[in-house]
């Protein structure tokens, strides 16, 4: 049912037209003058008006002007005499959407009214989408201004948009690398944001997540007849990205076999799929990250030292949340009210007890961890402030001293903490901290050994 306003001095037609808009289920409101209409505007936000361009004090084209001098976006439809089809399409060019003309052919009236107000539901769907995919980009904004992280954000600059840069393929490679949480999948998409690939594809792969066997797969594609269950023939993630870029998340889990495909995809710019023998150009910009220590790999043989070449053309860490300084408290003010607004909560600050707490603790999960932490607060907050007794964190969380510890020992102490925040549950702990189950797994039996 939508409200409805019909301006139009001849008193039958309106009757008519009441009676059978009400029978449709809308709720009717008339004016037989342009001074009684704006009346009824001060008090009413009809979902659609039909004005009629000749009134006995004035003109419906008057009417119109102020209607959307005013921003007032409902629906207009113009009723108009055959004779005066030229006004209407004038009306429209002032803001009309749509006319009728009399005599009117009261079944037309129904359409044209339903067309409209679906065309203004359509049109409020649009804006909606549009304006929540602004809240998520701005959502997932880069926020920090520590020394650290200012430093990484001008490399993001130099190799965003390189100098004589004209496509996908003449783009340099870059390699991410940075902690378990450290937010490196996001600069990725914001490498490509910025750059002159932000209109093309971005497809993120995550090599730890995809089962070993399907992994050339996923990425090359494959021909009918491949392999058992290779029914029909399916492009790979390599030509979905065509034009754009492919993120190659925790490249250090990709299988030694297949580090020699993507090697050769570097060096000949082209490949063929699983079972084929046409070779496919590759279009795509290559983008890597990890947070294992690739040369440590390399010297153990298990990553091949020419790709880390070929990946590390440009190289962006990531600082670990606890050497950023004071961008703790500006992410929790930028997740705080992101949150809040996922989650439709009365917007909220910090107790500096809080602020305190959040401070002092070391963030062995990084951003990740800080994350869930907010995400919990600002499900619990009541009167739009955030004590310490909404973060889950015990008061007397200590910083805990890095120095002396080696980089080992902290990815062992971070397992064991979070393998106890999840009460055992491997998956839960997987899914915190970014990696596969096979790869928690794969570390945790590293630990029972040592």
């Amino acid at each position: 049912m939508a409200t409805i306003l019909i301006v139009d001095d001849e008193q039958v037609l309106v009757q008519g037209m009441e009676l059978q808009l009400s029978e449709a289920g809308h709720e009717c409101f008339s004016a037989h003058t342009l001074t009684r209409a704006r009346e009824i505007l001060t008090e009413l936000d009809p979902e659609l008006a039909l004005i009629d361009i000749h009134l006995p004090d004035g003109s419906g084209m008057d009417l119109i002007r102020s209607i959307r001098a005013e921003d007032r976006r409902f629906p207009i439809v113009v009723v108009t005499a055959f004779g005066s089809i030229p006004n209407a399409v004038s009306a429209m060019r002032e803001g009309a959407n749509d006319y009728i003309v009399k005599p009117v052919d009261l079944d037309a009236l129904n359409l044209i009214v339903e067309h409209n107000l679906e065309t203004q539901h359509l049109r409020g769907r649009v804006e909606l989408y549009e304006r929540l995919r602004r809240e998520e980009a701005d959502d997932d904004r880069i926020v920090g201004k520590s020394k650290v992280f200012t430093e990484a954000m001008e490399m993001v600059r130099s190799v965003a948009d390189p100098p004589g840069a004209g496509s996908a393929t003449t783009m340099a490679a870059v390699l991410i690398t940075g902690e378990t949480g450290t937010g490196k999948d996001l600069l990725a998409r914001h490498v490509h944001n910025i750059g002159p690939l932000a209109a093309q594809p971005f497809v993120d792969v995550d090599c730890a997540a995809l089962p070993r066997e399907l992994i050339e797969s996923e990425l090359f594609g494959h021909e009918r007849g491949a392999f058992t269950d290779a029914k029909n023939s399916k492009r790979g993630l390599l030509e979905i990205a065509a034009g754009g870029t492919i993120f190659l998340n925790e490249i250090g889990e990709l299988p030694v076999e297949l580090q020699a495909r993507l090697l050769s995809l570097l060096e000949g710019k082209s490949f063929r799929r699983v079972g084929g023998t046409r070779r496919i150009e590759m279009n795509v910009r290559i983008i890597a990250a990890t947070n294992s220590d690739l040369q440590e790999r390399v010297a153990a043989k298990t990553f091949r030292r020419d790709l880390f070449y070929r990946l590390n053309v440009f190289h962006i860490h990531l600082p670990p949340l606890r050497e950023r300084g004071q961008d703790t408290l500006l992410l929790v003010e930028h997740f705080v009210g992101r949150l809040c607004r996922k989650y439709c909560r009365p917007p909220a600050v910090l107790s500096e007890e809080a602020q305190a707490l959040l401070t002092k603790y070391p963030w062995p999960g990084n951003v990740r961890e800080l994350v869930h932490v907010i995400e919990r607060a600002a499900l619990l907050h009541e009167d739009g402030l955030i004590g310490t007794e909404h973060l889950g964190m015990a008061p007397t969380h200590a910083p805990v001293s890095i120095f002396g510890t080696t980089l080992p020992e902290l990815e062992r102490r971070l397992i064991r903490e979070t393998m106890e925040h999840t009460e055992g549950n491997v998956s839960e702990a997987a899914r915190i901290l970014g990696i596969s189950r096979d790869s928690l797994r794969h570390r945790l039996a590293g630990m029972d050994k040592t």
